[in-house]
């Protein structure tokens, strides 16, 4: 039985230099494949595309949460000032029941 080598068999290949791993490899029949050149492509965004990209920017920067509208609706409910139209809670209540919530005010 032959004794096991410390150094693995990839590390043997990369010793090679390129110019004796392809003329090893024509010897070994293997043909090596060059693609032909590409011309190069070009992409151009429309202008719709671009000012959809300008809005996306600046939503992405916007907080998720209104901390303002929050601070303002919490002062209403400490002073018994916040009013909430009996039509639109119906209103609310009757889209989430139905399935159909909505994200829009009333």
């Amino acid at each position: 039985m032959e004794p096991l080598s410390s150094t693995p068999s990839h590390a043997v290949q990369s010793s090679l230099s390129k110019e004796q791993l392809q003329d090893s490899a024509k010897q070994k029949g293997i043909i090596e494949y060059q693609a032909p050149p590409q011309e190069l492509e070009s992409v151009s965004i429309s202008q719709a595309g671009k000012e959809i990209n300008q809005y996306t920017k600046v939503l992405s920067n916007l907080p998720d949460i209104r901390q303002e509208r929050i601070a303002q609706i919490q002062t209403a409910l400490q002073k018994g000032t916040y009013i909430v139209s009996s039509e639109d809670l119906a209103d609310k209540l009757i889209q989430e029941l139905s399935g159909n919530p909505s994200d829009s005010p009333s």
